[in-house]
Order: C-alpha cells, then structure tokens, then sequence
C-alpha cells in the first residue's frame, strides 16, 4: 500500500344492526381492558462487554395494576446454562434448573410493584445446534406470574409486552461502502468527499440468524492514528426487520476507511470490510485518460486508465492538506491521492504544481514523498534508473510558466486503500 505526496516549501344500517355491532365492540374492549392489568416487560441481551455472558431483566409496567413476584427465562436449544453471577436486587432469588433461569421474590413484600426492575447476569455456552448451517432459533421463552412461588394458573399469568426483545443481539454485518460507477457499472471501493455514501448494515442474533426485532446502534468513524473520516457525518442507523440504512458524507480525501456500528447497551459493534478510501474524482473508462484539478487550481495530475479486457480497473484521485516531515526535516505541504484499483501491471501518473504553489527554484531543489501509512510516515521517491524501475521518478522538471512537473511510476498495487504523495 502506498500514498502520494508532494514536498513543497512551504418516512343505512337497521338500528338492530347498530346496537349488535356495539355489543360486540363493548365485549372486545372489555376482555382488552383486563388482558392489559398486568403487563410486563422481558428483555435479554449479552452483558456488556462479556461474550458467555447474558442478563435477563423484568420490568413491571408502570401502569400495571399487580405486582410481579416471579418468572422463569428458558434458554434456546442453542444455549447451555451455567451459573448465576450477578443479581440487581436483593428482593429477589435468581437460580438455574435445567435450562430454566428461575426469578423468585424472597416474599410478596419485594415484589416487583409498578415500574419496578430486576436484572440478573448468567453464564452460558454455546453448544453445537445454535450455528447458521440449521438456522436454530437464539429466542428465549418467558412466563411471569404475579405470585412469588410461580404457581396459581392460569389466572395469576402477566401478560409480555410486545416491546420486550427476548432475542440478543450476536454481531453486525457491513455490506461494502463503495460506488457504483454509472458509465463501467464497475462497483469500486472508492467514495466521494461531499456526497453522501450509502451504509447497509445487519444485525444477526447469538445464533448468526437475522435479528429482526433489533432497532439500536449507531455509526461512527473507526478510531485510527491518524483519525479517519475527520469531520464526516453520518445519517442512521435505521433499523427494519433486522437490517438498516444510513449514510456517511466525508469532507476530506482519506485512505483505507472504516465504518463502525456499536449497540451501546451491550458493547458489541461490527466494522465495514473490507475498507474503503475517500477521493475526488473516480475515473473507470478502460484506455482513457482521467484529469483531476485541486480547487484552487494549483494541483493538476493525469494518468491512463488501463485497457484491460477484464475493465474492472479504477482510479481515484484527491487532495489533502498536510503537514509531515519528510527526510532530512523537508516539509510536506500539498498532499495527492492516488488510488488505483484493479491494476495488474505498473502505470505512470503525471503531476504538476503551479509555479505559485513551488516558487522559482530549480527542480532539483525538491523532493517527492511518499506514504504507506497514510501519512503518518514518509519518505523521498527515487529516481527511476536500470536498478529502479517502479515507485520511483521518471522526469522532474519545470516546464511552460515556471511550473514543476513530476512523472512517477508506480506500483500497481498500490491500492486502492490509498497512497498519499
């Protein structure tokens, strides 16, 4: 991997009719009113931070007219119990029988009244039916009952609130971040500063099956050195049946991007790959030549897209304003990227810098770096010779109007995950 950089100094009824349709109206909402006196919540999700882990949480309903003294938590097929390592509150007994996670409150009197909650953590493994190739459900089973002791059925049963989410989260999955190239078709892993990239995510459950009841989340630049994505923005997630939509905008040319997505309520978060660099202009067009201009004009690079029979080669370009060292104490100023994709043999980039931009020393007097790290370290580009035939200088001279001009040729992989010079 390598990245180009350049030194300068510087969303009508009969009325018997009527009557009977309001006795039946009168019947159903009755029997909805006392379904509804007794609803709670059931929640289970990995502890935060602790694969083998889950925490299993009750929340009597703030409008609940009962108290919730017990329930029992069934564990999928795919899970194995082990122990009981935390519980939130003293009123309540948490144990395991079988594959049964047993909450009891130690006396009516600590129950769970209105809006009360009560959480326990509890170890488990995964055993060999929770896997994708059987697609075996990661759900687990809850019952409540208002009683302490789980007994008095059928009529002592709460009713689950249909906002519980009994399936956990397991992990995250990215599709690519890249363009699609509307004259090639060419899906290429580079995105546009100051346009909106689209993001698809999924969320999978514990047993790597579509998570469709999960809504959180949310993205942000990978944390890197030096930091990605530097005033991007973000729009999303936004959760549907399991997978969600957003977008990225960048401001500046970055390489070898990443996008992360983390659910906060239990730490686990996904990472786009593989990853992605920002630039200016893409240019897909086997046998063409792509131009590119910085915006003030005082930056100007070209090279041939190859004329590969396969034509799934791309090139980006883009700018960024640096500040590095370079050998003996040089500073870098004006920072180009160039990023091929798909190129399979080496190829030469020409760049120019304006006389403005370099002043009137000779051409000798300056020096071409380059960085592999994305600009974290750098170093002067050779001279081609019959020793150097690649990453390295074919010409460095002024040409008309006093501006410096450098032909490079490079390594064809290069990549697409970015070279500054």
């Amino acid at each position: 991997m390598a990245s180009r950089g350049m030194v300068t100094r510087s969303s009508v009824l009969r009325r018997a009719g009527v009557v009977l349709m309001l006795g039946i109206f009168a019947v159903i909402v009755g029997s909805a009113q006392a379904a509804s006196s007794k609803p709670y919540l059931a929640n289970v999700h990995r502890t935060l931070d602790t694969p083998g882990s889950f925490t299993l949480t009750l929340t009597n309903d703030p409008k609940a007219q009962q108290s919730l003294g017990s329930a029992n938590f069934t564990a999928p097929a795919g899970l194995t119990l082990g122990t009981v390592t935390s519980i939130s509150s003293s009123g309540f007994n948490v144990t395991i029988a079988g594959n049964v996670v047993e909450f009891r409150a130690t006396s009516s009197s600590t129950a769970l009244g209105k809006g009360g909650v009560v959480s326990a953590d509890v170890t488990a493994t995964t055993n060999a039916l929770c896997s994708t190739s059987n697609s075996l459900s990661a759900t687990w089973g809850v019952d409540a009952k208002q009683s302490n002791d789980f007994s008095g059925q059928p009529g002592n049963g709460m009713t689950l609130s249909p906002s519980s989410d009994l399936t956990p989260l397991g992990s995250f999955a990215f599709a690519p971040i890249e363009t699609v190239l509307p004259v090639s078709g060419l899906h290429v892993p580079q995105i546009l500063t100051n346009a909106a990239a689209p993001l698809a995510v999924t969320a999978y459950d514990t047993c790597g099956n579509l998570d469709a009841d999960y809504s959180g989340g949310s993205f942000a630049a990978t944390p890197a050195n030096p930091t990605r994505l530097d005033g991007a923005s973000f729009t999303g997630p936004s959760f549907s049946g399991g997978s969600a939509t957003g977008s990225v905008t960048p401001v500046l040319v970055e390489a070898a991007d990443r996008v992360t997505i983390t659910d906060s309520v239990t730490g686990i978060s996904g990472t786009s790959t593989p990853t992605f660099d920002v630039v200016e202009t893409i240019c897909a067009v086997p046998g063409t030549v792509c131009n590119w201009q910085n915006k003030k004009g005082t930056i100007t690079a070209s090279s041939t897209v190859p004329g590969d029979t396969s034509g799934t080669a791309s090139l980006g370009f883009g700018f960024r304003a640096l500040t590095a060292t370079c050998g003996a104490g040089s500073i870098v100023g004006e920072g180009v990227n160039i990023n091929p994709h798909n190129y399979t043999t080496p190829y030469q980039v020409t760049l120019t810098y304006s006389k403005s931009l370099t002043g009137n020393g000779p051409a000798s007097a300056f020096a071409f770096c380059t960085s592999i790290d994305n600009t974290l370290n750098w170093a002067p580009l050779p001279a081609c010779s019959s020793t150097v035939t690649v990453d390295c200088i074919v010409t460095q001279k002024r040409v008309t109007g006093g501006a410096l001009q450098f032909v490079l040729v490079l390594d064809p992989f290069d990549p697409w995950g970015g070279g500054f010079g």
